[in-house]
């Protein structure tokens, strides 16, 4: 054999080492990036936040402007399939006229969002600035509503064992000492701290207002590229990745913009619908706050699991220190409500979106809500579901390359996997040897059960 011969043959040998050992290289290289980047964002978790906050507030345009565009998508949508088909008839140049139909849609889907936030803050908001300062100035009168009413159903017993007071000197005394505590708490004092404030104020608002317009002009330009902006997005994954890894991360975006589209817009639309069924049952029963008690209780809908019970708790209180057999009333109202919107109305809107259990709903929440506040409460479920569906896809790929079955129920009785055959080894308490369950032993089964059946065919000539 010569020289050259034997070089191939290392060098071949060589190509299969790292081969076989490549995927187990890459493995490991990724769980220590993982396990450094996990060990620095626990050591350093406040730098970490401080240095997302400051991320937040140079992008805040540009997220204003996606969020817009993320709400402003489907009315675009509705209005080009009812117009395009009309003025494509009429037309040769068919990109102009989608380009021009896109603008159109644009700005009219513009124009509705900013109508609903202008309706919003010029009818809403003054009635909810107004609840609020009633509230506050009748605080005395609202807690000895409570007081007598607690009198009435105990006969007096309350006055007398709970306050220990057989006049109302002590109780007023009590009221006017948390009350004093609550206005000294927001009181500010100094005149300079007054200034200071209402100047951080206007600047915050001024910086708010100028990020708002730069994200309106951002949500436009966003509508009017969007096809483009994937077609780049694509063009960018399918240059650097194989085809194979290409496709699955466009599968995953594609899973992604159905979560979160699914998931938000039709939380947001249950919402409204909660929050004007609850107006219009506390106009019927006449109930004091309705405007107050119907945003706070369709608001917070929107955060799943939690966001029903955070709302009641407040709009509860609320009607309860101005009537407390209303605020009963309305406690039992809400709680018919929610259950109603659990089981019929937002399983009618949102259906299988998700495709999570309860566990993973509510731990979504637990710590989407515990890194980011609420916005992480309410793009937590759909987060995780798509870490879900990406977990799902891996397993399967997975379970698919070793012959097992891919259906969880399949697992269920499952003992053990037999290393040598990939079969199942199910659990049987009345067998003294385990079943043993795989594709290969259906075949083998259904075999043999058509040799019993069929004895003659089976014996030999």
């Amino acid at each position: 054999m010569s020289e050259e011969t034997k070089r191939e043959e290392s060098k071949s040998k060589v190509r299969d080492d790292y081969r076989r050992y490549q995927g187990l290289m890459w493995t490991a290289i990724v769980a220590a990036v993982l396990i450094i980047i996990f060990y620095f964002c626990v050591q350093r978790y406040q730098g970490l936040l401080a240095g997302l906050s400051t991320l937040s507030m140079i992008f805040q345009p540009i997220i204003i402007g996606l969020v817009m565009a993320f709400l402003m998508n489907p009315i675009m949508k509705f209005l080009e399939e009812k117009l395009l088909p009309f003025f494509l008839k009429k037309t040769k140049n068919e990109r102009r006229t989608k380009q021009r139909i896109r603008a159109l849609t644009s700005v009219i889907a513009l124009l509705l969002l900013l109508s609903i936030v202008f309706l919003f803050f010029a009818v809403v908001a003054p009635i909810f600035v107004e609840t609020l300062n009633d509230l506050v100035r009748n605080v005395n009168e609202k807690v000895y509503n409570v007081l007598d009413w607690a009198n009435d159903i105990t006969k007096g017993r309350f006055e007398k064992q709970i306050l220990g007071a057989k006049d109302d000197e002590k109780i007023t005394y009590a009221i006017n000492t948390a009350v004093g505590f609550i206005r000294s708490y927001f009181d500010l004092g100094e005149q300079e701290q007054v200034v200071n404030m209402v100047t951080r104020l206007g600047i915050s608002i001024g910086r708010t207002v100028f990020n708002f317009f730069i994200g309106i002009v951002v949500s436009v330009y966003t509508l009017m590229s969007k096809e483009k902006f994937k077609a780049q997005i694509k063009k960018l994954l399918y240059g650097i990745f194989d085809p194979n890894w290409a496709n699955v991360f466009v599968r995953i975006g594609r899973k992604t913009d159905d979560v979160f589209y699914g998931f938000i817009i039709g939380k947001i639309i249950d919402s409204i619908i909660i929050g004007v069924i609850c107006y219009i049952s506390m106009l019927i029963m006449q109930m004091p706050y309705a405007v107050l008690c119907s945003v706070i209780i369709g608001i917070t809908n929107i955060i799943p699991v939690f966001g029903p019970y955070i709302g009641a708790v407040p709009t509860v209180i609320i009607i309860f220190v101005n009537n407390p057999m209303q605020g009963i009333y309305f406690l039992l109202f809400v709680l018919i409500l929610q259950q109603i919107d659990g089981n019929i109305i937002g399983p009618k809107i949102l259906g299988e979106n998700t495709g999570l259990s309860s566990f993973w709903v509510v731990l979504a929440i637990v710590v989407g809500g515990g890194l980011f506040g609420v916005p992480g409460m309410i793009i937590g479920v759909p987060m995780m579901s798509v870490i879900y569906y990406i977990c799902g896809e891996v397993a399967t790929y997975l379970l698919q390359r070793r012959n097992l079955p891919t259906e969880t129920e399949a697992y269920v009785d499952v003992r053990e996997v037999d290393p040598g055959t990939n079969q199942l080894v199910l659990k049987d308490a009345s067998d003294e040897k385990p079943k043993k369950h795989s594709r290969r032993n259906k075949k083998s089964e259904v075999t043999k059960e058509e040799k019993e059946a069929d004895p003659e065919e089976s014996e030999e000539p």
